[in-house]
């Protein structure tokens, strides 16, 4: 039921704003549940991995326009594409958030640095040696 009410809210939900942080958060998941494991009786089976596993949940902070930070779950892919300083919004009805413009990288002017400059490129052609006495 609690699942139900919480996806049902997650829908609901509408903001927009800049993108403050990215977060994954890593978790442990157990498989070793009551009749999970058989192994301790006699010709029993494992089921699934005792070990467990580890989840990944992805994460993004939002400042919205109204001065509120949201942390709001995106999937993988999201997460890769989105940047901090983009602009998002979420709209009622959907889980997705939408960019509605990308952070601009940084410059050397917005940093204070001097650009560095190119260096050259190294000759396709290794030079000839003209001194006959160095091959003795």
């Amino acid at each position: 039921m609690l699942v139900i009410v919480s996806a049902i809210r997650r829908r609901e939900i509408t903001f927009e704003g800049t993108v403050i942080d990215k977060n994954i958060i890593e978790s442990r998941v157990n498989n070793n549940m009551m009749g999970n494991n058989m192994m301790g009786r006699p010709g029993g089976i494992m089921i699934g991995n005792m070990n467990g596993g580890v989840t990944h949940e992805y994460k993004i902070k939002v400042k919205t326009d109204a001065g509120k930070e949201i942390n709001y779950k995106i999937s993988e892919g999201m997460y890769e594409v989105v940047k901090i300083g983009d602009r998002v919004s979420k709209t009622s009805g959907t889980t997705e958030i939408t960019i509605l413009s990308s952070a601009q990288p940084a410059t050397a002017a917005s940093t204070g640095t001097t650009p560095i400059p190119p260096t050259a490129t190294p000759p396709t052609v290794p030079p000839q040696n003209t001194n006959p006495q160095s091959f003795v």
